[in-house]
């Protein structure tokens, strides 16, 4: 032990004994400072605070030693205390312990007595100092290894993709929250496990399939169905720099969505490849006739064949402007511009727009507006858009000489128009997937009706951007009712407060 600038405090109110004791401890390196009672010895302690040890006589006037060294304790639990007096006795040796004295040099002593029971003493100190030092650490260590556990847990259990970790004895060892969601048979497994007890073979293989991937990186991956749910699952094994594997974690990222998307896709790619094929084929047709001269002296028919060509032509035009409002709303550069209209004129603009295709099928089609229908803010193509799908929709699937009423009404916060319709109607599963791109009800009705599916989806974008609600009932066989719902505009220009109800 290095003992050069320790510092000690010699407290005696004989002044040989405190010179006796600087100049052996002087000798061997230490820094000696010195007082003559415990008054004075008090006040040097508290002014500098850096004393390793004190060698302190027990009888001193003003203050005593035994009190002097209870009061340096109380301050410093780490100092070295060391009583020196001609008054040795058991019962004062035993005292001075019990008030925190580390050690006893009984007057008269020899240099080498006070040097050994000094540097005795700084030893035990700097031992004791230290193992508190590692202790310190260590607890320290084990507090942040315990809070490093517990922020891994807590992200892991936050983590919305499954995950799951076996050991290099094929055991499961951890698993989150939403691991237990995807494969419910692992909730009930007690860890660790066996990796046998998932009843998932290709989650098995491809866990094994990472834990004899080798030292090197890697990454093995695999779609695997989980009940109605499909999940991309990732797996890797866990390597130490030393190229020893440790386990392998494998993550499962639900695809169910995309796998739907994907499909959704792929079939509206070949249902518009054959809405578009159609009306072409079909303008086409009528364009070879008229041009080739075949009607050119029936001019009637050619007029008829120009009209049936232009029909096909705004069915497509229809198709492409859905496709664009589609992309522009997905791509957020859709923009409404709203203004005050009255529902009930942009309404019968569209009933009149549907008017000879529902008489094409002699279908009645009536439009019933009660007095005093409250002004919307709102888009006015939009709207028209809106309306004009769903009578037009109300045709499709109407059969022949069937029914059709569209009425428009308000409550005072909502302006309400229901289009209703003795049509073949939706089953309940229908109804629930009716505003979803893409969808479309697969019976032998509508295999013969044109259509993207895309009509209703936009229509609940654009009724949902102004705010409003739209809504169906239906049943199969006896019709459907879709009832858009939008705030009504009050007499100061603002749309009125809107309940918590929309009828």
């Amino acid at each position: 032990m290095s003992v050069d600038g320790t510092r000690i405090l010699v407290v005696d109110d004989e002044r040989g004994i405190r010179e006796g004791c600087r100049k052996v401890l002087a000798s061997e390196g230490y820094d000696v400072a010195s007082a003559e009672d415990g008054v004075a010895g008090l006040e040097l302690f508290e002014k500098s605070r850096d004393f390793a040890a004190v060698l302190v006589d027990l009888k001193m006037p003003r203050m005593g030693g035994i009190e002097l060294i209870e009061r340096i304790r109380q301050e410093d639990e780490d100092i070295v205390l060391i009583v020196i007096t001609a008054y040795a006795t058991i019962r004062t040796a035993v005292e001075a312990t019990k008030r925190g004295a580390d050690g006893y040099i009984p007057k008269p002593f020899t240099p080498d007595e006070l040097l050994v029971a000094v540097n005795t003493s700084l030893k035990k100190r700097a031992v004791s100092i230290e193992a508190r030092r590692l202790r310190e650490e260590r607890e320290r260590r084990l507090l942040e290894l315990a809070f490093e556990r517990s922020k891994s847990k807590t992200i892991i259990n936050c983590m919305t993709d499954g995950v799951l970790v076996v050991n290099r004895d094929r055991q499961l060892v951890l698993r989150n929250a939403a691991a237990g969601l995807r494969i419910p048979e692992c909730v009930a497994l007690c860890l660790p496990s066996p990796l046998d007890a998932l009843e998932c073979a290709p989650l098995k293989e491809l866990l094994v399939a990472a834990l004899e991937a080798g030292s090197r990186p890697a990454i093995v991956s695999k779609e695997i169905a989980f009940g109605k749910s499909v999940h991309m699952v990732n797996a890797s094994p866990v390597v130490e720099p030393n190229g020893e594997t440790l386990g392998a974690v494998a993550v499962l990222r639900d695809i169910t969505s995309l796998k739907k998307l994907e499909t959704a896709k792929s079939m509206f790619v070949s249902m518009v490849a054959h809405e578009l094929k159609s009306p072409l084929g079909a303008i086409e047709g009528y364009l070879n006739v008229i041009l080739g001269g075949f009607v050119k002296e029936d001019s009637e028919k050619a007029r008829e064949m120009m009209q049936r060509a232009l029909a096909r032509a705004r069915a497509l035009r229809t198709m492409v402007s859905e496709l664009m409002n589609l992309t522009a709303m997905e791509t957020g550069n859709f923009i409404v511009k709203r203004s005050p209209l009255e529902v009930g004129d942009i309404v019968a603009e569209a009933v009149e727009s549907c008017r000879e295709k529902a008489a094409a099928k002699n279908i009645e089609l009536a439009l019933h507006s009660t007095d005093g229908v409250e002004e919307i803010l709102a888009d006015r193509d939009a709207m028209l858009s809106v309306f004009t799908n769903l009578i037009d929709n109300a045709i499709k699937y109407t059969p022949e000489k069937g029914h059709i009423n569209v009425d428009v009404g308000s409550n005072g916060l909502y302006v309400n128009v229901a289009v209703c319709d003795d049509g073949i109607g939706m089953t309940d599963e229908e109804t629930e997937k009716a505003f979803e791109e893409f969808f479309r009800a697969r019976n032998q009705y509508t295999a013969r009706v044109a259509g993207t599916g895309l009509g209703l989806s936009l229509a609940k974008r654009f009724i949902e951007m102004h705010q409003g609600r739209i809504t169906v009932r239906s049943r199969p066989g006896k019709g459907s009712t879709f009832t858009v719902s939008l705030p009504a505009l009050g007499d100061d220009g603002e749309e009125s407060e809107r309940g918590t109800n929309v009828t």
